[in-house]
């Protein structure tokens, strides 16, 4: 089945299983849709990457900026992290990391270099205008004070309509994140309107144009089956799942048999239950 995708990123999509880096396709379309929206709403700004790795989801932001904007890449690349705890997770989980191979990757697809801040999260507020950005991915310390810290710091940083994406924030090794994350939508303003497997979508502004858009989004896109909505906290979620990818020979099979005959076949895979399958509240400005 074709996927849709922004002109602006078709070129990176077709090839974006050649940069290492955990980055699920379903994210990649939802920083694609998100950002496709900013540009339809004539939402302006810089872009954000706290914790840029190989450059798998940086390459995103960059085809998708601007002449006239930045996309700012804070990330630490080969120095040694400030605290024990820092410097052993960067050892367990992000070996071989190089500034060289990010810069090489990002090349690949966009023609203007990021503006790297080789420097922990921490004094980003020293580097980037408040209010100037649109759209920031924060996937950097997944300790709870770390992440506490980069909410803190960058949300002075967003504009009106900025999106901000934060990655594990639910996933077993990376509790700090699910705490920081949720403590900022009950007291500190975030409004989360969609979650994947990985990833918080949310903005300090209004979500609604971002809530419908995904919607009309999931309307056009017949392989995205999983999903449902939630309200959490007194704001609707839309709660999706990453598309499964068929099997050659399952590919073959719904290629060439009914639909309703392949569960027969071939079994019916069961998951779990997401939440209705149409919004049940009225979503804001």
């Amino acid at each position: 089945m074709n996927v849709s995708v922004s002109p602006s990123a078709s070129a990176y999509w077709r090839s974006r299983a050649t940069i290492d880096g955990a980055f699920w396709d379903v994210d990649f379309r939802l920083f694609d849709e998100l950002l496709t929206a900013q540009d339809a709403l004539g939402v302006k700004g810089d872009l954000l990457e706290i914790g840029a790795l190989y450059g798998k989801s940086t390459i995103v932001l960059g085809v998708h900026a601007e002449s006239d904007e930045t996309v700012h890449v804070c990330d630490v690349f080969e120095s040694e992290a400030s605290t024990d705890a820092n410097q052993a997770e960067n050892e367990s989980s992000y070996p071989g990391l190089a500034r060289d191979t990010f810069e090489a990757n990002y090349r690949k697809y966009v023609d203007r270099d990021p503006r790297i801040i080789q420097e922990w999260s921490t004094a980003i507020a020293s580097h980037i205008e408040p209010g100037t950005l649109r759209f920031a991915h924060v996937d950097g310390g997944h300790l709870f004070e770390t992440v506490v810290d980069d909410l803190r710091n960058v949300k002075p940083l967003m504009g009106e309509r900025g999106v901000i994406v934060l990655d594990d924030f639910r996933a077993l090794h990376t509790p700090g994140v699910a705490a920081a994350a949720w403590a900022e939508v009950v007291s500190g303003g975030l409004v989360p309107f969609a979650i994947s497997e990985q990833k918080m979508y949310a903005t300090w502004g209004p979500a609604g144009d971002y809530a419908r858009h995904l919607d009309t989004w999931l309307a056009r896109s017949p392989d995205v089956v999983s999903y449902g909505y939630q309200d959490v906290a007194g704001h609707t979620l839309l709660v999706i799942e990453n598309p499964t990818q068929p099997t050659t020979f399952r590919a073959r099979v719904g290629r060439w048999v009914p639909p309703a005959i392949v569960p027969l076949l071939l079994g019916k895979r069961p998951g779990p239950h997401l939440g209705t399958r149409e919004r049940q509240r009225e979503i804001g400005a």
